[in-house]
């Protein structure tokens, strides 16, 4: 399946939700990338990585290995999340101090 530049940008949205939902105690972000139909794919590539990347990457190149093991999808899902992860934390840390009941 060939991907464009749009369908990574929805993908780093969804890692976007991920990290949003991971910062937030007791939600997961597996929970959410179930709920935007990402979860089996994301399970895919995780399990796929191993130590045959670099046979692939010395045999046939860095951007065959890259694309076999779809990384460009993992990097995507990993950059939304961290921003995420970045950005939401020291706002969950505030409604935590200020608002626990309603966190």
């Amino acid at each position: 399946m060939k991907r464009h530049f749009k369908d990574y940008f929805l993908i780093y949205c969804k890692g976007l939700f991920m990290g949003a939902a991971d910062v937030v105690p007791g939600v997961s972000g597996g929970t959410i990338a179930f709920i935007t139909g990402i979860y089996e794919e994301l399970i895919e590539t995780i399990h796929k990585l191993d130590f045959k990347f670099f046979k692939i990457w010395k045999k046939e190149g860095f951007f065959q290995a890259w694309k076999t093991y779809n990384l460009t999808f993992l990097l995507s899902l990993l950059l939304g999340i961290f921003t995420s992860i970045i950005t939401f934390s020291k706002l969950i840390l505030w409604l935590l101090e200020t608002h626990p009941i309603l966190v």
